[in-house]
């Protein structure tokens, strides 16, 4: 066997990056990704330190500015950052702090008692990631300023002016050579800086988007106890007062609202220096203690009814919880680099202390809310009796042999979890297909019949008297409820879930994805949930077979089969013809989808083209009577009746808009500011604001000897694009699929379970708060906010199967 040729390594070949070069060679490392969690991330650690300056009692406001030019900038009105000259480093300590990694004042506990930022290395991370930042100092009756480039001094620390404010201002532009051309989302940013208003209840947050005009102040009197009421909006709470505790030992301040409702599931939310620590930790395990012997010293009390005299064990306290825990500790110590499980040891008996006694003492003040508290735990303590029998029958390996000789598991031959997948399916038609497709080595097929049990509305007895969620326990053999389930022992690393496309599958979909989000939400956090994506189309061309997955894709092919013999171009005094015709097309097909996403929520189309023509991308230009009045004719013009009314009642400048529409019959719902922060709304702006210079023209599309011509183009999108499909159809034979039962075993093999060519899509939980609250509201006993959102929504729903 011939052996490479060695390739010298010297002391020459080791590379030393100096200042923040390793930031820009692996973001990463420092910030997670470069997509848009990572982006962000880079506004969070600007917008930390101007929290721990507050939180220090130094700064009361801070203003964060989505600017128009895609840069972001954050402001305080703290005691703003050293400039004077650093005793050993002999440059500005501003200086310092932006260029040096692990360089800033929170490692002296005498400047920070308490802090959430990068472990020292945020804004610098934040500057080397940069095209550009400016920061300014406002201090000593003077404005400081320093300009970088990608983490570099453009010159040195500046005086440019006086005043009579104090704090720091960080502007800064994230590096298209890093992230491409992300941009900052409002909703996200909107997310965040609320999350920090309820936490920090002394502080006034402002947030400007100036790209469309968008102000809002944030400011909760109440913290913490006002989240909790909002999160409970959707529930039925046990109790009308929420439970606030608060304490400080050694240092450590320790936080805590919590309430409960009459749902089965826990909601606690808990956080360490602002920090969300997703993963709980010694905090959360000190709360729990303290919940569980609070509850219990109160029951053995003599003022408790005896029939309520029962032991409460720590799965009984977590039915219906809904808590926010939040702590400021002088030197966390978090577990791994996502810093979402809080370690420090010394904190669980402080927690647990604090809690104990604030509890007691609520119950003790407040016996009326204490006997509902106490007879809804009861309910849950019976319930837990009454299941621990049902449990230990799906511990049994003899009720496991059973479920595989009724049929029902196919199981795969490799033993290794992480490479054995187990597919969930609806029936036995569909099961027997996919039992026959499979690759019976690592693929695994569990049928369930019908629709199983809604968890939301079913505490854990009800839950595991299901024969389909005993089966689906059994075969993942991970145990269910706080105390059995063990993450470690799923046989399965890759769940999926391969239901129908029709409203049968989506509705056993969302009751699948209901029982893995309430009991066993380890398996999303890991990954390992999936939804598989049958195709929805099976084009035949002659003697050629393919499959497509979506009408994006449908399009593709199409415009593949156009494209050797069209042409278009726009025409008035001269003609432009479009070179790029698939680019044209999907601009047209995005645009066109967009507004009938709005149009689901009562928006014309027509009436959104001419906001666009107008240039109504700000909310500000609803102030403007002139620009009102001109969107008026523009839309008369059209042969729409419109009337303006009185001016809005939460903005007086603002006006709205009742439209009607003869011709189309149809009446809108008002159309005024509010229609810029739909998200719908600002992309299909982009994508106009690209093709408005053909606005003037008549768009010509000349296809294998025939001509069309349309003079108002722009509204009539839906009919230029149908016209183009039809073409580009001619010729195909063309399958929608409903259902896995219209494809045989090798088609189902070929197109959604063959590793090498299906599509799969990952379950995560992007916004849990969200997550719960539609959970509660589409799954829950509660009808009232389920009849609100169906009212709200059903017209946006695309794949009704009526």
């Amino acid at each position: 066997m011939e052996r490479k040729k060695t390739i010298a390594y010297k002391a020459q070949n080791i590379k030393v990056l100096s200042g923040l070069e390793g930031v820009r060679i692996r973001p990463a490392m420092y910030i997670g990704s470069t997509d848009i969690s990572g982006f962000h991330h880079l506004l969070w650690e600007v917008l930390d330190n101007s929290v721990d300056e507050a939180l220090a009692g130094y700064a009361t406001e801070i203003k964060v500015v989505l600017h128009k030019d895609g840069s972001a900038s954050c402001e305080d009105n703290g005691r703003g950052i050293p400039v004077d000259i650093h005793p050993e480093e002999k440059i500005p300590a501003l200086e310092l702090v932006m260029t040096r990694l692990h360089a800033g004042a929170k490692f002296d506990h005498g400047v920070y008692k308490v802090s959430g930022g990068l472990h020292g290395v945020g804004v610098s991370v934040v500057n080397a990631l940069s095209e550009w930042l400016i920061a300014e100092v406002y201090r000593e009756g003077k404005i400081y300023r320093q300009v970088y480039k990608r983490g570099f001094p453009e010159g040195p620390v500046q005086i440019v002016g006086k005043t009579k404010k104090t704090g720091t201002f960080v502007r800064f532009k994230p590096d298209p050579e890093i992230f491409g051309d992300l941009e900052f989302d409002l909703d996200i940013v909107q997310k965040r800086i609320k999350e920090l208003a309820y936490l920090n209840p002394n502080i006034r947050f402002y947030l400007i988007d100036e790209r469309i005009g968008f102000s809002e102040k944030y400011h909760y009197k109440g913290g913490i106890v006002e989240l909790i009421k909002h999160l409970n909006t959707k529930k039925n709470p046990v109790h009308s007062k929420v439970i606030y505790i608060s304490g400080e030992k050694d240092n450590v301040k320790v936080e805590v609202a919590l309430q409960y409702n009459s749902g089965y599931s826990e909601i606690i939310y808990s956080y360490v220096n602002n920090i969300h620590t997703k993963e709980g930790g010694t905090h959360v395990i000190g709360f729990r203690a303290a919940l569980t012997k609070a509850i219990n010293r109160y029951i053995s009390e003599d003022r408790v009814p005896k029939q309520l005299k029962m032991k409460i064990e720590g799965e009984d306290v977590k039915e219906g919880l809904c808590a926010i825990i939040s702590l400021k500790v002088p030197d966390p110590q978090f577990e791994g680099q996502t810093k979402m499980k809080l370690g420090n040891s010394e904190v669980k008996p402080i927690v647990e202390s604090i809690v104990y006694e604030g509890l007691l003492k609520f119950l003790e003040e407040n016996p009326g809310e204490a006997k509902k508290i106490i007879q809804k735990l009861v309910i849950a303590a019976k319930a837990r009796e009454a299941s621990r029998k049902a449990r230990e029958l799906i511990r049994k390996r003899s009720e496991i042999e059973d479920f595989i000789v009724a049929g029902k598991l196919a199981d795969c031959s490799d033993k290794d979890p992480e490479k054995r997948e187990l597919f969930i399916v609806e029936g036995d038609s569909a099961g027997g297909s996919a039992k026959q497709a499979r690759d019976r080595k690592f693929q695994a097929i569990l049928p369930l019949k019908g629709k199983i049990l809604n968890v939301e509305k079913a505490n854990i007895e009800k839950m595991l008297s299901s024969e389909e969620i005993k089966s689906l326990i059994a075969t993942l053999g991970t145990g269910i409820g706080p105390d059995n389930f063990n993450i470690d022992k799923c046989k399965y690393h890759k769940i999926i879930i391969m239901t129908d496309a029709d409203i049968d599958g989506a509705h056993i979909r969302t009751l699948l994805l209901t029982f893995f989000y309430r009991q066993m939400p380890d398996i999303i956090e890991k990954g390992w949930l999936f939804i598989a994506q049958p195709p929805l189309y099976r084009i035949v061309e002659g003697k050629k077979e393919i499959y497509l997955k979506n009408d994006e894709e449908l399009d593709q092919y199409i415009i593949k089969r156009l494209i050797q013999n069209i042409k278009i171009s726009f025409i008035n005094d001269k003609s432009i013809e479009i070179k790029d015709f698939k680019n044209f097309f999907f601009n047209l097909a995005k645009l066109d989808r967009l507004l009938l996403n709005l149009l689901k929520k009562t928006y014309p189309p027509q009436v959104l083209l001419i906001l666009f023509k107008l240039g109504f991308n700000n909310l500000s230009m609803f102030e403007d009577q002139s620009r009102v009045e001109t969107l008026s004719q523009e839309c008369q013009k059209l042969g729409f009746k419109v009337s303006k009314i009185k001016p809005s009642e939460y903005n007086p400048k603002y006006y709205e808009f009742f439209v009607l529409s003869e011709k189309e019959a149809f009446v809108s719902t008002q159309i005024g500011p509010e229609i810029i922060l739909e998200r719908d709304y600002r992309e299909a702006y982009k994508i106009f604001d690209k093709i408005k210079d053909y606005l003037n023209y008549k768009l010509k599309i000349d296809y294998k000897g025939e001509t069309k011509i349309w003079e108002n183009w722009i509204f009539s999108l839906t009919e230029i694009l149908q016209y183009l499909r039809t073409e580009g159809r001619k010729g195909l034979f063309i399958q929608r699929y409903k259902g896995l039962g219209e494809m045989n075993s090798k088609q189902l093999w070929e197109t959604t379970m063959d590793p090498e060519k299906r599509v799969l899509k990952q379950v995560s939980i992007q916004d849990a708060e969200k997550a719960d609250e539609l959970f509660s509201v589409l799954m829950g006993e509660n009808v009232e906010p389920r009849r609100e959102f169906i009212y709200q929504h059903a017209l946006e729903y695309k794949e009704l199967d009526i």
